[in-house]
């Protein structure tokens, strides 16, 4: 009996039973249609419309401690003189929404995993973020703080699909942006939440959260982000989004589900991401 025992557990670490069980995880987990493909087409504006888009916006931004430069970034120097944390010191994750069960979970990270192997072994290269279909997500910030064990200090609800545009939403580039899409053309992501435990804030989680959702954003070939900023009426939550790019968008509220601000300000942001973000910033998905 010993002997058996002893087989199995040398058959089951050798590399060619180990590769049959991921390939019949593979059958069982049919990842390609658990996970959602980004458009091959980008952007629905060109990208020179785009940087023109983020000069116009920060130019017209009150000068303020968190504002984000024309390059949509902070520089490392200024916030480790001031405190404020980096992309290097944040250990992103990109979760399922709340009410996932948990087999589906399994399911995700064991697709997950399986679209990893198989990409190594096919030498060909996987991007940068996948997001499940369904069209929700869950962005989780974690931090190491030294001498402690790392822990989950903010979370940020996001959609992840690409979600139609509409004649407010139009109207509202057009005046914001001075530019003219193609009407309902425009690609449209949300954030949904936005939460930071307390004892981590005013350390920059949320300006470089804003930093990381525009970059999955942009992975899924969406051009505009918007969302509502509910601050209870002391003005200091839409005055930070707007130090941060986010211009209030008065003929969305409606269409946000906020008519006259009853549960906040309707705000809108063009998607954008250096070329090395995800150098600098890794963000590990399911």
């Amino acid at each position: 009996m010993a002997t058996t025992q002893t087989s199995l557990r040398r058959c089951i670490v050798h590399p060619v039973p180990a590769l049959c069980i991921w390939l019949l995880l593979l059958q069982l987990f049919p990842t390609p249609h658990a996970f959602s493909t980004p458009p091959s087409k980008r952007l629905t504006i060109p990208k020179w419309a785009t940087k023109l888009i983020l000069q116009e916006c920060n130019a017209q931004l009150i000068s303020a401690p968190l504002n984000l430069s024309i390059e949509n970034e902070i520089s490392t120097e200024n916030t480790r003189s001031s405190g404020l944390l980096t992309h290097s010191d944040i250990d992103w994750r990109l979760r399922p929404p709340e009410g996932t069960s948990l087999l589906d979970r399994f399911k995700l990270k064991i697709g997950a995993n399986i679209l990893r192997l198989d990409s190594k072994i096919k030498g060909r290269s996987l991007p940068p973020v996948l997001c499940p279909k369904g069209g929700r997500a869950v962005l989780e910030a974690y931090y190491k703080e030294p001498g402690k064990r790392k822990k989950k200090i903010a979370r940020f609800g996001i959609t992840t699909a690409r979600g139609p545009s509409c004649n407010e939403i139009d109207t509202t580039i057009r005046e914001l942006y001075k530019i003219n899409p193609q009407p309902l053309s425009v690609a449209i992501g949300a954030i949904v939440y936005m939460f930071v435990e307390p004892g981590y804030r005013k350390l920059g989680i949320g300006s470089l959260a804003l930093e990381v959702i525009s970059a999955i954003h942009y992975v899924q070939a969406v051009d505009f982000t918007v969302l509502v900023a509910d601050d209870d009426g002391s003005g200091g939550l839409v005055r930070w989004y707007e130090n941060n790019g986010y211009p209030r968008a008065p003929l969305m509220q409606n269409v946000l589900g906020s008519p006259d601000g009853k549960y906040g300000v309707a705000m809108i942001c063009p998607v954008s991401v250096r070329n090395d973000f995800f150098q600098q910033c890794r963000v590990k998905w399911w």
